[in-house]
Parts: C-alpha cells; structure tokens; sequence
C-alpha cells in the first residue's frame, strides 16, 4: 500500500562546518582559567598539555549559541506524513561538558505548508551545537517546526550516545532515545520516528 509519504535520509552526510570564530577579549582569559584548572587537578607537569588550555577554549566556543536558521513556507495541499530520517548531529551535555551524539529523526504531517528538506538538518545542526539537554533538544527540534509551519503534528525521537554516562557515573554504555511530539495526536508520525 502506498501511503505518500517523503522520506530523507542523508545518513552519511556530515554537516559540521569549522565555525572560525573570532577570539573575543574574554576568550584569552577563559585559557588563563582554565590552565589554572588544569594546575589545580594536577595535569601541570604533561609537556603535550602545554596548548590544551587555548584548544579547549577554542573548542567550547564552537558551541556557542547560534540562530535558529528561517525557512520559507512552501505552500502544499498534502498531509502526507513528511519523515526526515537520521539527521546526524553532536552537541554537549550541558551538565558536564562532555559530548553526547547520535541522530534526529523528524516526522510532521503538513496543514497547508512545508519546508524545503535542507531546512532540517541546519536546524538541528544549530539547536544541538550548543550546551545541551538531549530531551530539551527534542523538544526545541518540535517546536520550532511547529511554530514555522503549524502543522498539524510533530513528532521528533532523538538518539544518543552519552559520554558523560559512558565515562562517569554509570559508565554504561547504550543509545539513549527521546521521543517528543507536538500538535494534534498522530500516531502513526510515533510509529514513523521510531529507530529501525
């Protein structure tokens, strides 16, 4: 049975771009501050830590916050279901600093209005490349699709590998997932979202 709806999945597409950033006046004290954590957790005497201070300042900055990318409606009289299949995205824990990363996977079914597909992956490139939540980027994915094309519903299931589960704490390995949904119920859009 044919049901009509689109699907995208760009599974080996990597949308990392090197941000180059300017230093800002804060960010040479943030290395000084952070060399001198460095010293207080006794790393001080590695001579190939002599440069980490200043990479890993650069390498936070990376993550600093960026806007939402706008999109274009496109008008449609199609409520289809629209899937968006495994959108690779890295971000970090927001609570221990430590990467978290997976893929986004984003069903809506359309009420009188679309986006162009690559909209989606910018979106979530630049939602998850900041100090995050993998349950609070769910929720931000669904609802800034909601909100630029009111759709009739949303559904958005995010996976993850947790570093900061894997190398503290628990120190279990395993995906995380996190299924949001906004809108009217649908769940047929759950059922579309769902890793294979």
């Amino acid at each position: 049975m044919f049901l009509g709806w689109l699907r995208y999945a760009p599974a080996r597409v990597s949308l990392l771009r090197t941000r180059s950033l300017p230093m800002s006046s804060e960010l040479p004290q943030a290395v000084a501050h952070f060399a001198d954590a460095l010293d207080a957790i006794d790393f001080e005497d590695d001579p190939e830590m002599a440069d980490t201070p200043r990479r890993v300042v650069e390498f936070l900055a990376e993550f600093r916050q960026v806007e939402v990318p706008a999109t274009k409606a496109l008008p449609t009289r199609s409520q289809s279901p629209v899937v968006i299949r495994d959108l690779r995205y890295h971000s970090l824990c927001a609570h221990h600093l430590l990467p978290f990363f997976g893929t986004c996977t984003i069903a809506y079914r359309p009420n009188g209005a679309i986006a162009g597909l690559g909209w989606f992956p910018r979106l979530v490139e630049a939602l998850a490349r900041r100090p995050q939540l993998q349950e609070r980027l769910a929720e931000q994915v669904a609802n800034a699709i909601h909100d630029a094309l009111a759709p009739h519903s949303v559904a958005v299931c995010i996976t993850a590998r947790q570093m900061c589960v894997e190398m503290r704490g628990a120190r279990a390995s395993g995906m995380f997932e996190v299924t949001t949904t906004t809108g009217e119920p649908d769940p047929m859009l759950l059922t579309l979202v769902q890793p294979r």
